[in-house]
């Protein structure tokens, strides 16, 4: 019944792709199994292709595999420690900018500094100059009051002779004039 199944291959070329095992009625009606040899030549093939491409190609392949694992570890290693180097440099140029503000705010805090103590400085010299300017002037003012002083009593003193002189009508000698200019001066000054 299963030999009806199971076409028969008659010819030689096709011989090689016969089951390993067959399945045949005899004669009496009973199954018998068939082995087949080409399916112990093919795994034997199979066996040696593998052997052959272990030795041959394996362990080449296996070493180009195993140099671009080593390249790309060693590139993922060389990309982490310039990432690590340019982050140090990234961190030393932060340190070396706050470094340089600091240093300008230092710089212009100075300057402020020696521009407030330059304005205290000129504004304490101008005060000063002005207070000896103020002195000065005062001084001259006293001096011309001393001087005008003088003058007008020479000029009064001048004056209340003539008019006397008028008065009495006598001629004054300059020692009597002398005389009555002092007495006339102290009266003066008295009233003052």
């Amino acid at each position: 019944m299963l030999g009806n199944h199971i076409p028969r291959i008659t010819s030689h070329a096709s011989a090689c792709y016969r089951l390993p095992f067959v399945h045949r009625e005899m004669e009496g009606g009973e199954l018998v199994l068939e082995f087949n040899a080409t399916l112990l030549a093919q795994i034997a093939d199979f066996i040696i292709l593998l052997i052959f491409l272990r030795l041959v190609a394996y362990k080449p392949l296996s070493k180009l595999l195993a140099n671009r694992s080593e390249h790309i570890a060693s590139n993922i290693a060389a990309a982490e420690q310039e990432r690590q180097e340019a982050q140090q440099l990234k961190a030393g140029y932060e340190a070396e900018m706050r470094r340089a503000r600091g240093q300008a705010q230092d710089i212009v805090q100075k300057a402020t500094k020696a521009g407030e103590d330059q304005a205290l400085e000129i504004i304490e010299n101008a005060k000063n100059e002005a207070a000896r300017i103020k002195d000065a002037a005062l001084a001259e003012i006293a001096r011309e009051k001393e001087k005008a002083v003088v003058e007008l009593r020479d000029q009064v003193a001048s004056l209340s002779v003539l008019v006397a002189g008028k008065i009495i009508g006598k001629k004054m000698t300059d020692q009597i004039q002398h005389s009555m200019i002092k007495d006339f001066i102290k009266e003066a000054g008295e009233l003052q």
